[in-house]
């Protein structure tokens, strides 16, 4: 995108990528992006304007001082600069690109009273942002003229967050709804596309579906769906004709008719928290006695969801039962749940998915002499925590990209800027820090475990498993250890996902009995 001449102005690396923050659809011959390493602030973020023709950028908005992220509004002017210092945040407005700032609000991170700005209404005055109504995150507006910067509710849920990205029509001149973090569904506010949405409820009812593309007169669109036992497909409607034609698949020989159908479940923790998990089990069969695998979620302020998951279907596929719980500190259940996993790790977020064990085995579900713990980044951590403090549990583990060390951590965190907000969600006192990490515990291990990890992993640094590996080793500990040469956090790469699930498939069948 950039020619050399351009890039020679950037005068450090920095920390972030760039980004696009406007594709200005009325040119496009440009971008805006915001990027570090311009003007006299090189370690904050300016806004240039970009010539997607000759690489070449004009600078639009000089960086300042703690700003990191920018906001443009309707008329691509950049309106709104998103502060922080240490874990204070700031939001601020401004008339124009660089002109004065003014503070519309001021918080601490991971606090209730935190305030997202998410995007602008085709008035330039007014700005929805994301903030908790009655303990949960909700969507409201604020006329940015009313002194009192008023907040207007505009859409909440009693029981779960509610946070997305805005859906604005261009035919409409207005913002319609909200594509939400719930299921990828769709939240209209606007009569003609509730119709619109609920029609093609009615024509997919087994899916989520997301208009991904409109035509310019919004007649015609793309929609992706894909849900439970839908693994994606792509569809072409035509609203006039009042049509949906089938174009693209996903993953073309993951038809529905192959996919085993998750259910939503709950149990209490042992102090009497209300957990809510997903069961998938293999298809056309008994949900009775059989080897299982826990299957904890990364973040660890993430969520799981009945939406298709690839592992999860891959597993039950391979005859295994699959529980994912959302347990304490998971996203989506209001503050005081997530609040209550901030500097957890090891704690009551690790008994909740151990109780989330025991219950199904009471239930009859699982086989308690066969079950795995499976995990990727943190869900990783929580699989080697699983099979070190409740090694009668388990019979293996698997540890995709995890963590493994957590005062390697939250060290490792101190020469990146956000440091501070790691420290505020996992801790700093380091002695217990390294006393709730697998790696001080490999003396409990004695059931087989799997590492696996890519060596230019970006979020867990591939230290992890290659100490926990050393260490397992060291005390002649039952593991085996793959390393993906070139692998990121994400299996990104397909050769490196195929190994990985090669390798899972033949760990899982080899010690839980399963052919």
């Amino acid at each position: 995108m950039f020619s050399n001449r351009s890039l020679s102005r950037f005068v450090d690396l920095p920390q972030l990528q760039a980004s696009v923050i406007d594709y200005l659809d009325n040119d496009p011959d440009h971008i805006l992006m915001q990027i570090q390493g311009l003007g006299s602030k090189p370690q904050y973020e300016s806004v240039v304007k970009v010539s997607l023709k000759t690489g070449g950028i004009k600078t639009l908005q000089p960086a300042r001082m703690h700003i990191g992220n920018w906001l443009t509004d309707r008329q691509h002017k950049v309106r709104i600069g998103i502060y922080r210092d240490d874990t204070t945040y700031r939001i601020y407005e401004q008339k124009g690109a660089g002109e004065d700032l003014r503070k519309l609000w001021e918080f601490e991170a991971l606090a209730e009273d935190v305030i997202w700005p998410i995007g602008f209404d085709h008035d330039p005055n007014i700005l929805y942002i994301s903030a908790y109504h009655q303990g949960f995150k909700a969507i409201f507006k604020v006329n940015l003229t009313d002194p009192t910067l008023t907040k207007e509710l505009v859409s909440h849920n009693e029981n779960y967050d509610v946070e997305g990205w805005l859906v604005y029509s261009a035919l409409k001149q207005k913002v319609i709804g909200l594509s939400t973090d719930i299921e990828g569904e769709y939240l209209f506010w606007d009569q003609d596309y509730i119709k619109l949405n609920n029609g093609l409820t009615t024509a997919l009812p087994e899916s989520h579906n997301v208009i991904t593309q409109f035509s310019d007169d919004e007649r015609r669109y793309i929609v992706y769906a894909t849900g439970p036992i839908e693994s994606g497909a792509y569809y072409f409607g035509n609203r006039d004709q009042k049509a949906l034609y089938p174009i693209a698949y996903r993953y073309s020989q993951l038809p529905p008719e192959v996919l085993s159908q998750p259910q939503t479940v709950h149990y209490n923790a042992r102090d009497g928290l209300a957990i809510e998990a997903f069961l998938t089990t293999p298809k056309d069969t008994d949900a009775k006695n059989l080897p299982t695998i826990i299957f904890p979620h990364g973040g660890p302020i993430s969520y799981d969801s009945t939406t298709f998951d690839y592992w999860a279907q891959f597993l039950a596929n391979r005859g295994y039962a699959v529980l994912q719980m959302n347990f304490r500190g998971s996203s989506g259940y209001g503050f005081n749940f997530m609040s209550s996993g901030l500097k957890n790790w090891g704690l009551e977020m690790q008994t909740d998915i151990e109780d989330g064990t025991h219950w199904l085995i009471e239930q009859g579900i699982s086989d308690p002499k066969r079950v795995c713990i499976v995990g990727a980044s943190y869900g990783g951590y929580a699989a080697l925590m699983g099979v070190a403090i409740t090694p009668y549990l388990y019979q293996c583990a698997i540890s995709v990209a995890g963590v493994t060390d957590l005062e390697y951590l939250v060290k490792s965190s101190r020469r990146y800027d956000n440091s501070k907000i790691v420290k505020k969600q996992i801790g700093d006192d380091y002695d217990d820090l390294y006393q709730r990490s697998p790696i001080s515990k490999v003396a409990n291990i004695n059931v087989p475990v799997l590492l696996i990890h890519g060596t230019k992993d970006r979020v867990v640094r591939v230290q992890h498993s290659e100490e926990m590996y050393d260490a397992l080793k060291d005390l002649h500990k039952p593991v085996k250890y793959i390393e993906l040469e070139n692998g990121d956090h994400y299996l990104s790469n397909n050769e490196h996902r195929l190994t990985t699930f090669i390798a899972i498939e033949h760990f899982l069948a080899t010690n839980l009995g399963v052919k």
